[in-house]
């Protein structure tokens, strides 16, 4: 059940009534005609004729645009693309704005034998058309927030084009393009772009608090654009510090998604320093003694190598336990989980030997080999190990380097009388670590011959902590094995199934 409540009034009892109400949605509602008339600017009209614009006018979107002026709807470009073309950047993902609604647009695509795809998002006002069987589309219908809960929104469809532009984030983001080349700008968008101002839309503490995600997304976008010595509002600082507790309820995945496009980005050190600085970081997983100031020191001096996300953020964990915390908060991909306890893991106990040894880069090499069996993508994690510590000229070194085939196998040992057992592993580990030991330059034949006897010769005599420490380089750690799915009850599963179709 959804249930709204006056915005002014109610929201001080909402912790009450959901602890008495737990199964009850809540959503916050500010009546539309009072919460956007206090927004209410002057239209800019600006008109453009850019090679970024004209490359936008394909002619399967002149197909699409003809199609709508010809049913008397119009059709934008809406939102970041524009922004992007107004920077002289070609955009990658173009979303349209139309005053018809869902139902007329597939009416216009139907009749015109125009192939309609991804359905799902028609519950959000959103129909995907595509045309001449290459391009695709999405449209989505004019629409005005009635109520929200902090993420999702309930949504009455609009012929306002001002009253859409009240319900997005950024004054940046909030901006139309038409097709005859004319930007409409409701919120002064275009000067801030101009001069680089990181503004929310109206007032903050409402725009926030229809969308706790747009918390990072300011972070985001202030990195990406602001200028280099720029300074935030205070208004804005504030009311991110009086809503960060909204995070709470955003999805891992999709605080992930922001917070990696803040690392990676320009100028993240400090964006992420001013970030934590708001008390957030308790709701990302975060710990909240971390060092800002180290954090800010790391991502300068290895930036230039334009490191993974986690390379930066993996600053902000003193141990594998801190680390777990934010892992299970983010809900990233296994890859990544594997990057960042790699880089917790080994960044202290593995180095660059002195820079007059035969390789310097032996260590790392060494680490590489005995992990690449059981994670193919471990060179690049060990090379963002090298920029996590800050050898940058190294990186490339490592990036160059060839991995070498370890020249053994079981079919020749087994040759050799060496069969399956209980020493089986060590004498395998004796001979790869000789190899190693050669620089990877040992050949089967020297292994095989001058190596393997001497191996089973000392073979009883072996130390049984040496034997230890060789099982556990053959044991990889954890990090480095993908995680494993859990299998299936088949009967169980029938039993299911039985069940559902009663």
């Amino acid at each position: 059940m959804v249930v709204c409540f006056q915005y002014n009034r109610l929201f001080l009892f909402k912790s009450i009534l959901t602890n008495v109400f737990p199964s009850y949605k809540w959503y916050s509602r500010t009546p539309v005609a009072v919460r956007y008339r206090a927004q209410s600017k002057a239209l800019i009209k600006q008109k453009i004729d850019t090679p970024e614009y004209r490359t936008l006018l394909t002619p399967s979107l002149l197909k699409l645009v003809e199609l709508f002026k010809s049913n008397q709807h119009e059709l934008r470009v809406a939102g970041g693309a524009v922004r992007d073309i107004l920077m002289g950047i070609n955009p990658h993902d173009v979303d349209f704005a139309t005053t018809a609604t869902p139902e007329q647009v597939k009416t216009m695509l139907n009749e015109a034998n125009i192939r309609l795809i991804n359905a799902n998002g028609e519950k959000h006002g959103t129909i995907t058309a595509r045309i001449d069987d290459k391009d695709n589309f999405e449209v989505t219908t004019l629409r005005v927030d009635l109520a929200t809960d902090g993420r999702h929104a309930v949504v009455e469809y609009t012929q306002d084009w001002q009253l859409d532009a009240s319900r997005r984030d950024l004054t940046i983001n909030a901006l139309f393009l038409d097709f005859e080349g004319v930007v409409y700008d409701y919120f002064n968008g275009i000067d801030d772009l101009e001069h680089r101002r990181i503004r929310f839309v109206g007032d903050p503490v409402e725009r926030i608090r229809e969308d706790y995600l747009r918390i990072l997304r300011y972070f985001r976008f202030f990195g990406r654009l602001a200028n280099d010595n720029a300074t935030h509002d205070e208004e804005t600082l504030r009311a991110i510090r009086e809503n960060a507790n909204g995070l709470q309820n955003i999805s891992g995945e999709r605080l992930w998604v922001e917070l990696k496009r803040t690392a990676e980005g320009r100028n993240a050190g400090s964006v992420l320093r001013k970030m934590l600085e708001q008390n957030i970081g308790q709701y990302l997983g975060i710990p909240s003694d971390v060092d800002l100031n180290q954090i800010e020191d790391h991502w300068r001096k290895c930036h230039h190598a334009k490191p993974e996300a986690l390379t930066i953020l993996t600053k902000l964990f003193r141990d594998m336990n801190e680390l777990s915390k934010f892992e299970q908060r983010m809900k990233y991909s296994n890859e990544c989980r594997r990057l960042s306890q790699l880089l917790v893991a080994y960044r202290d106990s593995i180095s660059i030997l002195d820079p007059s040894s035969t390789d310097p880069l032996k260590p790392y090499k060494d680490l590489l080999i005995d992990l690449y069996l059981f994670d193919p993508m471990i060179k690049e994690k060990i090379i963002e190990l090298l920029k996590y510590q800050y050898h940058l000229h190294e990186v490339q070194q490592l990036t160059d380097w060839t991995i070498p085939n370890f020249p053994i196998s079981a079919g020749m040992l087994a040759l050799k009388g060496v069969k399956q057992g209980p020493n089986y592993k060590t004498i395998l580990n004796e001979l790869r670590q000789a190899w190693k030991n050669s620089h990877f330059k040992a050949t089967e034949n020297e292994l095989l011959t001058e190596i393997l006897p001497k191996v089973l010769k000392n073979l009883s005599t072996i130390d049984q902590s040496t034997i230890i420490h060789q099982k556990t380089i053959v044991n990889p750690p954890a990090f480095a094995l993908p995680k494993r799915r859990k299998h299936k009850d088949v009967s169980s599963d029938n039993s299911k199934r039985t069940s559902n179709a009663s």
